[in-house]
């Protein structure tokens, strides 16, 4: 009876000393979460695979409609990473004073003024913000009156809300809250816009500066004071050219492990080149540091 009893005991130890099995629950947890504000879903979509195929990890993505709540996730623990398009503040860590918020730049999202071959072939290379404001509010609706060919302006837009719109609105009005929305043909994205420039006539288009490829579009270059910028990323890294905003990655406190390997692959050239097949500007086009704002 005895000799029963303790073989008993012994049996139940060692199950408890034993790995737990590993359940489908845990084989479909994610390594690493990450929450995006919507105009990064598509680049991160793409590193799903890419991850997993170069480190092995399962990565969950949650897109969201800004970047303060994809800070708010990693800040309060519901995201091991979140993707702002936008600096940190210094009002953001008054809002979350118990998380240590670190910030791995990523790239750069840059806007640009697409115009299609027969405006660019008739002289028209740039603009000022009055006269595309003009544009945008329709008050100017041939190109005579812009600097370019007696034509008719053809405006197309992105919905309201959408990246490329926001630096646009941004650009033109301060703050995209204060931005009108015209009532235009839209666009759904750069290729959409692309494809419009490229087959219409006396047409403008916001875009990604990287899909304006001086082919089937053209970039045109913002006139302030006679100086004249165009979209490169020594402009955007300067500070010079206006339409841009930042593509971070925020997490609480140092990267290691499984967050670390992310941050690390996005800023490697594999990830680099994803940042630039989703329309974007990569690290060589990140501004350098500067003070936190407190606003």
């Amino acid at each position: 009876m005895y000799r029963s009893i303790m073989a008993l005991s012994m049996a139940v130890a060692v199950a408890a000393m034993a790995p737990r099995p590993v359940t489908a629950a845990d084989q479909e947890k994610p390594d690493v979460r990450i929450t995006v504000p919507l105009s990064t879903e598509k680049l991160f979509a793409s590193a799903v695979p890419a991850l997993k195929k170069a480190r092995g990890l399962r990565i969950e993505v949650t897109p969201v409609d800004t970047s303060h709540e994809a800070l708010a996730a990693v800040a309060l623990g519901d995201a091991d990473i979140g993707i702002i398009t936008r600096p940190l503040k210094g009002v953001d860590r008054a809002d979350f004073p118990d998380a240590d918020l670190v910030t791995v730049p990523i790239g750069m999202e840059v806007a640009a003024l697409g115009v299609s071959n027969d405006l660019w072939d008739a002289g028209l290379h740039s603009i000022t913000k009055d006269r595309m404001r003009d544009i945008y509010e329709q008050k100017i609706t041939n190109w005579r009156d812009a600097g370019g060919p007696d034509e008719k302006v053809s405006l197309y837009n992105f919905s309201e809300g959408q990246g490329i719109w926001e630096m646009l609105a941004e650009w033109l009005y301060g703050d995209n809250r204060r931005a009108p929305f015209p009532k235009t043909d839209n666009v759904s994205s750069s290729e959409d816009a692309r494809a419009t420039l490229e087959f219409g006539s006396g047409t403008i288009a916001p875009i990604a500066a990287i899909s304006a490829d001086g082919v089937r579009c053209h970039a045109l270059g913002i006139s302030d004071s006679g100086n004249v910028v165009i979209p490169t990323p020594a402009a955007v890294a300067s500070g010079a050219y206006p339409m841009v905003r930042p593509i971070t990655a925020v997490v609480v406190g140092r990267p290691t492990l499984d967050i670390r390997a992310v941050t690390e692959f996005m800023t490697s050239p594999a990830g680099q080149a994803l940042v630039r097949k989703a329309g974007g500007y990569g690290l060589n086009a990140v501004p350098a540091p500067t003070p936190e704002a407190t606003y």
